[in-house]
C-alpha cells in the first residue's frame, strides 16, 4: 500500500491519494503516512483528524485534504475621509424654513480649516503555504484625489488656505472656492451666508438674505431684501426696497436707483435717484445729469451731491451733512437713557418720602425694649436720630440730583 500527494496551483492545499497495490496489503500505519508527508515535504496546515480518519478508515484511490495553508490577507486601499459634513434640515419644533435648506446643503469651510484627512494604505497580512513559504499579500492602493486651488497638504491632512465653499470634482479633484456664483436668491438657492465673495446673476428675492464677508455683486435688482456686506462693497441695479430692504456695506454701495429701502455704506454712489429712503453714509452722491433725492432721510458726515433735491408735489425731503450717522445713533441711545434715569430717580423720590412718612408715624407707637438701662436708650435715641438725620441728608441729595 503506498500514499501520493497532490498540491493545488496555489500550493494552499495538499491532497492525499491511498492506492492498494494488493488485496490482502494492510492498512498503512500513522507513522509510515508521516513518514510519507515528510518526505513530501508539506509541514504547515496538517489537519491530524482527516489524516487519523484516512488511516482508521482507508478511502482509495480518491483525493483526501490533509494540508491548507493559510492565505495571505491583502491590504486595504487608501481613502479619502471628509471631516466636513452636510447639516441636517429639520427643527425640533417640525417647522422647517424652506429658505435655509439650500444653504444648509453647502458645505463652507474656514480658513485653516482641515478639509479632509488621507487614510494610507495597509501592507496586508502574510500568508503560508503547505510548504511553510510565506505568501506575500497584495498591498492596497493609493487613493486618487488631486488638489485643486486654496488648498494645501500637511501630515496627511487636507486644509483650506482660504474660506469659501468646498467643492469636489468627479475626478478627486477638491477645491475650496472664494466666490459663490448663483443665479438668483430665491427657494432654489436659499439664504446666503459666504465668508468670501459673492456673485449673483439675478435678482435677490423679497425676504431673502445675502450675507458675505468680501464683495457683493447684484446684476438684477434687489427686491425687499436684506444683503450685508461685512468687509467690502456691494455693486447692484438696482434696490427696489418696498419698505423692507436694509442693505448695508463696509465701503462702497453703487447702484442705478434706490428706492423705498435703507442703505448704510462709508460711500453711497447712485446713478439715477433716491426716492423715500433712508441713506447713511460719509458721502452720498447721485451721479446722473438729472439724478435727485425725493424723501426719506439722507444722513452724510461729509457731502451730499445731487442734481435735484426734493419735490416739486411737496414730498418731505430731510438732509443733514456734517453729522456723523454713528455718533448720532449714539446720541440718540444715550439720551433715551438719560430720560429714563431721571424718570427712575423721580419714582425712588416718590418712594422715600412715603418711607419717611411711615417711620415719623410709626415710631411712637413701639415702646423701648426692655431691661435697657437710660444710657442704652439714650443711645439708641442718638443713633436712630443719627440715621433719621443721614437719611434725610440722603433725600436731599436725591432731590438735588434729580
Amino acid at each position: 500500500m503506498k500514499v501520493e500527494f497532490t498540491v493545488s496551483e496555489d500550493r494552499m492545499q495538499a491532497y492525499a491519494i491511498v492506492r492498494k497495490e494488493r488485496p490482502d496489503e494492510p492498512p498503512l500505519s500513522k507513522e509510515e503516512f508521516m513518514s510519507a508527508l515528510q518526505s513530501a515535504r508539506i509541514k504547515y496546515g496538517i489537519k491530524e483528524e482527516m489524516i487519523d480518519d484516512l488511516i482508521k478508515s482507508p478511502v482509495y484511490n480518491t483525493p483526501v485534504l490533509i494540508a491548507e495553508g493559510t492565505p495571505p490577507v491583502d491590504g486595504e486601499d487608501g481613502r479619502v475621509e471628509l471631516l466636513k459634513k452636510v447639516e441636517g434640515v429639520s427643527q425640533s419644533d417640525g417647522r422647517v424654513d424652506l429658505r435655509e435648506i439650500p444653504a444648509k446643503q453647502r458645505v463652507i469651510v474656514k480658513r485653516g480649516e482641515t478639509i479632509a484627512r488621507i487614510i494610507p494604505p495597509t501592507s496586508g497580512k502574510e500568508g503560508r503555504d503547505v510548504f511553510g513559504n510565506p505568501v506575500k499579500p497584495k498591498p492596497g492602493r493609493m487613493p486618487e484625489y488631486h488638489l485643486g486651488y486654496n488648498v494645501t497638504m500637511k501630515d496627511n491632512e487636507i486644509i483650506a488656505t482660504k474660506s469659501g465653499i468646498l467643492i469636489i470634482e468627479p475626478n478627486g479633484t477638491i477645491h475650496v472656492n472664494d466666490t459663490l456664483e448663483v443665479e438668483s436668491v430665491d427657494y432654489s438657492t436659499g439664504n446666503i451666508d459666504f465668508p468670501g465673495r459673492v456673485i449673483v446673476k439675478g435678482d435677490v428675492k423679497p425676504d431673502f438674505v445675502v450675507r458675505a464677508q468680501e464683495d457683493i455683486e447684484v446684476k438684477g435688482v434687489i427686491e425687499a431684501a436684506t444683503v450685508v456686506s461685512f468687509n467690502g462693497s456691494i455693486t447692484a441695479g438696482g434696490i427696489k426696497g418696498r419698505g423692507k430692504a436694509f442693505v448695508k456695506a463696509k465701503k462702497t454701495i453703487k447702484t442705478v436707483f434706490v428706492e423705498n429701502a435703507e442703505v448704510e455704506a462709508e460711500e453711497v454712489v447712485v446713478e439715477k435717484n433716491i426716492e423715500n429712503s433712508t441713506v447713511k453714509a460719509s458721502s452720498v452722491t447721485v451721479t446722473g445729469s438729472k439724478g435727485s433725492i425725493r424723501g426719506g432721510v439722507t444722513i452724510a458726515r461729509v457731502r451730499v451731491e445731487t442734481f435735484q433735491l426734493g419735490s416739486p408735489i411737496g414730498v418731505k425731503t430731510r438732509v443733514e451733512v456734517g453729522v456723523d450717522p454713528e455718533v448720532n445713533e449714539k446720541i440718540k441711545i444715550i439720551s433715551a437713557q438719560v430720560s429714563l434715569d431721571k424718570a427712575n430717580v423721580q419714582k425712588l423720590t416718590k418712594v422715600l418720602v412715603e418711607l419717611r412718612k411711615m417711620q415719623s408715624t410709626l415710631k411712637d407707637k413701639f415702646p423701648p425694649r426692655q431691661g435697657s438701662s437710660p444710657e442704652q436708650g439714650e443711645q439708641h435715641t442718638d443713633k436712630s436720630q443719627r440715621f433719621h438725620t443721614e437719611e434725610r441728608a440722603g433725600a436731599k441729595k436725591v432731590e438735588r440730583d434729580s
